[in-house]
C-alpha cells in the first residue's frame, strides 16, 4: 500500500511534536520551582515546640515565649514586630474577634538575609488586667512594601489588619 505525501507530512509533524514535548519536559523538570515570597512568623513555648504557651499571667510579671521569623522573601528584609496587650471580643454573627482596645507593650527590630531565621525568647509583660490577648504584629520596615509599619495614628483592629503577619495568644491576667 502506497503512502501519500500528506500521510508522510503528518507523520513528520507528529514526530517533531513528540520530540519537542519530550525536550520541553526535560527542560522544565530541571528548572528550580518558583516560590512566592513569604515570611514565616511563629511563637513557640518554653520547650521550643508549638505547645505549652503562656496563658495565666500575673500583672506586671514577665513570662517568656520564643518568637520566630524566617525570611523567604528572596532578598534581605528588615522587620518590626510590635507586641500589644489587647482586649478583644468575639462577634458572634461573624465568628471573628474585634479589638476593643490595645496597649503596646514592646517592639523588636530584626534584619534577616534571605533564608535566615531569628528565634529568640521574648518576655511578655502585661499590666492591664482587662487584656485577654497578646497580639504580635509583624511589619516590614520598608515603607514601599505592602505590610509596612503604619502611622502611629492607626490603632486597634485597623492596625492588626495592616500587619504583614500576626500571631496571638489568648491570656488571662491576674
Amino acid at each position: 500500500m502506497a503512502t501519500s505525501g500528506l500521510d508522510k507530512l503528518l507523520s513528520w509533524v507528529l514526530l517533531i511534536a513528540v520530540v519537542a514535548a519530550i525536550g520541553l519536559t526535560v527542560v522544565l523538570s530541571q528548572l528550580p520551582p518558583r516560590e512566592e515570597p513569604f515570611t514565616e512568623f511563629y511563637l513557640l513555648g518554653n520547650d521550643g515546640i508549638a505547645e505549652d504557651y503562656l496563658f495565666d499571667l500575673r500583672a506586671g510579671q514577665g513570662q517568656p515565649v520564643i518568637m520566630g521569623i524566617t525570611n523567604h522573601e528572596g532578598a534581605p528584609a528588615s522587620y518590626v514586630v510590635e507586641v500589644w496587650a489587647a482586649h478583644e471580643t468575639i462577634v458572634a454573627s461573624t465568628n471573628r474577634t474585634h479589638v476593643d482596645s490595645m496597649t503596646q507593650i514592646g517592639t523588636v527590630r530584626v534584619d534577616l538575609l534571605d533564608g535566615q531565621t531569628y528565634e529568640q525568647p521574648y518576655q511578655v509583660t502585661v499590666s492591664d488586667k482587662d487584656a485577654n490577648k497578646v497580639e504580635f504584629l509583624l511589619f516590614f520596615q520598608d515603607p514601599e512594601k505592602v505590610g509596612s509599619v503604619p502611622p502611629a495614628s492607626m490603632s486597634g483592629q485597623d492596625r492588626v489588619d495592616a500587619a504583614y503577619r500576626n500571631v496571638n495568644l489568648w491570656i488571662a491576667v491576674n
